[in-house]
Formats: structure tokens, sequence, C-alpha cells
């Protein structure tokens, strides 16, 4: 049984425009559980969602109908279950990416696997072709089944692209091969008398031991990076943390913790306007913007 949990995002216009909530999927070589738990979809008109799960062929989405989740008040909970034989063709069901979620063709919501953005507005829907569709079509444009995009292998059920499995107890990265990494040789460690903080970006994560480059595919860290291009490394001396930039925001501290962040520092309050200024230059992203850390071992630390 393959275990993650992937954010839901609102697509406005085809991009991402926020963080709705997530979805928790249970797969293996025959079945997949996707757990929807979403928030404040502030929809309007009929309060149902029509629901796909969709591939990718040829650079298209292929969204197949699930069915309508229904009595939306504005939170949806809703559990999909689905086989093979719900995919269309049976050979479809590894190639399965995610869930798109349709209100009255307008707001649009999605989930990938691999947790890249969805092609929501260019999904088209999925149909067995009939007889007279057969007929109609070129022999050149007939195939039983789609020619799927040359993808890396997939490892631990993760999907292609930067994603990870991750477990209900502690979230557990797979997918180390993505992240090309070379040891290097680093500076004897002298504590410092205060808390020093360095600005990284993902590929640093080479420099911690090699037990902690899963890291570099963590979904909660992948997510921060996307949206602020950036990572630190917080030294307080006998502790290092690595740490993930974002607002501080009850709900997001669930999610943080449920991917080994649970630790939330503001950059003003508790690093200091000083450390603040050198270490992160002009931005200012308000008084709840900081890190979610956890803790990671340096070079030479002992189990």
């Amino acid at each position: 049984m393959k275990r993650f949990i992937r954010y839901l995002y609102e697509y406005r216009d085809g991009q991402r425009a926020r963080n709705v909530g997530f979805v928790r999927v249970d797969q293996d070589d025959t079945s997949t559980v996707v757990h929807i738990h979403g928030k404040g979809l502030r929809l309007s008109g009929e309060r149902k969602l029509r629901l796909y799960i969709f591939f990718r062929e040829n650079g298209v989405c292929r969204g197949i109908w699930q069915g309508d989740i229904e009595q939306i008040n504005p939170a949806v909970n809703y559990r999909l279950a689905f086989t093979a034989e719900d995919t269309g063709k049976p050979e479809y069901y590894p190639w399965i990416d995610g869930v798109i979620l349709e209100h009255e063709g307008k707001r649009k919501f999605a989930a990938g696997w691999d947790d890249m953005p969805v092609d929501v507005d260019g999904m088209v829907e999925w149909r067995e072709q009939t007889t007279e569709d057969r007929v109609k079509a070129s022999p050149e444009k007939d195939a039983e089944a789609p020619v799927r995009e040359p993808a890396e292998e997939r490892t631990e059920g993760a999907p292609s692209g930067e994603s990870v499995k991750e477990v209900s107890e502690e979230p557990k990265e797979s997918r180390q091969e993505d992240m090309v990494m070379e040891e290097t040789e680093v500076d004897t460690y002298l504590p410092p008398s205060t808390p020093r903080v360095e600005k990284i970006c993902r590929q640093d994560i080479a420099r911690l031991p090699r037990c902690e480059w899963r890291l570099a595919n963590n979904s909660f860290l992948l997510h921060g990076c996307h949206n602020y291009h950036h990572l630190i490394l917080l030294d307080e001396g006998d502790v290092l943390w690595l740490g993930v930039p974002g607002i501080y925001h009850r709900r997001e501290a669930k999610a943080a913790e449920s991917f080994g962040f649970s630790r939330f520092v503001r950059l003003k309050e508790e690093l200091g306007e000083d450390i603040a200024g050198k270490t992160m230059g002009e931005e200012d992203w308000g008084e709840d913007f900081g890190y979610w850390c956890r803790k990671v071992r340096r070079r030479g630390d002992k189990d």
C-alpha cells in the first residue's frame, strides 16, 4: 500500500490561485482511495462539484468523470474509491495522475500526484470510442491506448516529477535519485555565539549528510520553494534547523507538522531586524512571515 498527501488548489486563468485543502491517497496495484478535504471553496449557485480523475496523453489532460459531489457547504469531505475498471480502460490505471473538481464549468480545483500544476482549463473529458467514432478516425490516429510522454521510472508509487511518497506517521520521501548530489568538503564547524541564518537553495541540501538528502523531495519543502524561491539553514549552535518560508496560520501549521516541520520561527520577531535585513535583503512579507523548521544533522553529528 502506498500512501501520500497532496495539496488541493483552486485554479484561476489556468494558474494556481490558493490552497484550499489537501487530498490523502491510499493506493495499491488494483485500487485507489482518495480522501478529499477542502474548506472555503466560495461556491455560488448550485453547490455541486463534478469529480474527475485524470491522466496526461501527449501533453493533453484527459479527465475521466467519476460522479458528482453534492451539498457542499462550503467545505468538502469526500471519499473517492476507484479501480482499473473505473479508468476508462484498465491499462490507464497506472497513469492516473490526480483529481480535478469542477463547479458549473467555471470554478476549478485540482490536486496532482506529482504536485505539479494541472492544465484544468485544457482538460478534455475522456469517453470510450464508439464504432462510428472508429470509422471517422483515420488509421494513424486510431490508437487503442494513449502514447505517454517519456517519464522517469516511478518509485514507491510516486508519479513522475519532483514528488514523493508520504506516509501517515513520519513522512517518508522517496526518489532520492531525482536530485544528483556529490559530497563536498565543508569547513570545520564552529558554534556561533548568536543564531546564524544562511539563505540557501534546494540544491544546497547536498551539503548536509546523505541521510538528509531525501528532504529535497519533501512536498511541503517543494511547495515553499515554489512560492518563495529559497530555504534557510538556522544554526543555533547545538542544533541545526532547515527552514521553509511561509506565512503563519493554524491550518498551515498542521500541514507543516505532518511533513516534519513542527517549529515556526518569525523572521523579524524571533531572529531580529538585523539578521532579517542582512540575510533576506529588502523583501518584506509582513509580521507573520517566517520559516517552518525541522531539525537536521550536520556533517560529523553522531547518532
